[in-house]
């Protein structure tokens, strides 16, 4: 309004004679001081509301991904399209170094306390996937959400604090143990993913993940060595559990025990499961086993072949129904579970004749066509999609 005043006052200075030179002073001090008010004004509203937008930024970044994204507040781990390959090394000086994909394109989610079985004969990439999933390695292409949360675009400290939530069971209860520290500082190890805790507390935690998978609060104080091949897999298995984290990945975790042996790991999996409600990623090449783990309505079972995953569905599903010619194969290696659809199969082809890898992807078609007993000429030249045939039910075949 002072701006306006003044270009009035200017457009009548052209007819009217001109003003004492004190006038137009005092005028000009009034219209200089209102226009410094009123630009005061705006930029203190700016202000006020720049504030309050960089405030509403900063809490919506402050809030965890999850909640953000969504997709951790449904599913407790998303692996969307992972891709890995290995570099090998020069067969010759000139030659180029040969690259095995060892996953192609693998993607699944797990629901909290849910249990996800990954089935498979030895190279078809379940090792590799759950070293993906715990963030050991980095993946070629694709990702692994946890929480919401990318884990591999955590820095290293909040990857370290992030771990609490998600252990391992590895295969090998010998070489998983460390033979020089007793069993309380094994079982301890993951602790310092977790706040700082006293003293008494840890020894507490300890003692309660050994009492969790039957054994006493006396064995702390022992060596791996005093104990069976059985008894080292259950302290393997207090160690994952002392954090109580939401995921437990257990590779091949009975595969190395004795039968009667496996019996009592598999049952105390079932049991801590129940008891805590953790989810588990079960990895294993038998489908008995795989079974067993994962029974409960809502587990599924995923069958990997070459890197990729060529059948999913709930367990029940997958045995009654398979749909897939390399896991009707497996089930019918299985006492016990040939029955329906999957009785008397058609001849599948020892895994000495399979495909390397690259020499499937080079062709453009199915990885299991060398194999499969329902071979034709197009699966010689285009390699199937995981396709839906029912719901919740996946198959990558082209005659499934």
């Amino acid at each position: 309004m002072g701006v306006k005043t003044l270009q009035e006052d200017r457009l009548g200075s052209q007819i009217s004679p001109p003003p004492h030179p004190s006038s137009v002073k005092e005028e000009g001090a009034t219209v200089h001081s209102s226009v410094k008010e009123e630009g005061a004004a705006i930029h203190s509203s700016v202000k006020e509301e720049g504030a309050t937008i960089h405030s509403s930024a900063r809490e919506e970044s402050a809030r965890p991904r999850s909640l953000v994204e969504g997709e951790g507040a449904r599913h407790l781990l998303v692996a969307h399209d992972l891709v890995k390959h290995y570099r090998l090394p020069r067969e010759s000086l000139f030659a180029a170094a040969p690259i095995v994909q060892a996953l192609r394109g693998v993607s699944f989610k797990l629901r909290r306390g849910q249990a996800l079985g990954i089935v498979g004969e030895s190279g078809s990439g379940k090792s590799t996937l759950a070293r993906m999933v715990m963030a050991l390695e980095a993946p070629t292409s694709g990702s692994v959400h946890m929480n919401g949360r990318d884990l591999n675009a955590l820095s290293a400290s909040d990857l370290r604090a992030a771990r609490a939530d998600f252990q391992m069971v590895f295969q090998d209860p010998y070489g998983s143990l460390d033979p020089r520290q007793r069993v309380g500082r094994i079982v301890a190890e993951p602790l310092p993913t977790l706040p700082a805790l006293p003293a008494s507390e840890r020894q507490a935690r300890v003692d309660e993940a050994l009492n969790a998978v039957g054994l006493r609060a006396s064995d702390a104080d022992k060596y791996p060595h005093e104990f069976s091949g059985g008894q080292r897999q259950r302290i393997a298995i207090a160690r994952a559990l002392i954090t109580k984290p939401q995921l437990i990945v257990a590779d091949e975790p009975v595969s190395a025990l004795d039968v009667s042996v496996q019996a009592q790991v598999l049952n105390l999996l079932q049991d801590l499961r129940a008891q805590f409600g953790v989810a588990f990623l079960f990895i294993s090449h038998d489908l008995a086993v795989v079974d067993h783990v994962c029974g409960n309505d809502g587990d599924e079972v995923a069958v990997m072949f070459a890197g990729r995953i060529v059948e999913q569905a709930r367990s029940e599903v997958l045995f009654q129904h398979a749909a897939h010619p390399y896991t009707r194969a497996l089930i019918a290696a299985v006492p016990g579970h040939v029955s329906g659809e999957n009785a008397n199969p058609k001849s599948v082809a020892p895994s000495s004749r399979v495909m390397p890898n690259a020499e499937a992807t080079a062709s453009g078609g199915c990885s299991f066509a060398a194999r499969c007993p329902m071979r034709q000429a197009r699966c010689d030249v285009e390699a199937p999609e995981l396709r839906e045939l029912a719901a919740g039910h996946l198959a990558a075949c082209h005659f499934a």
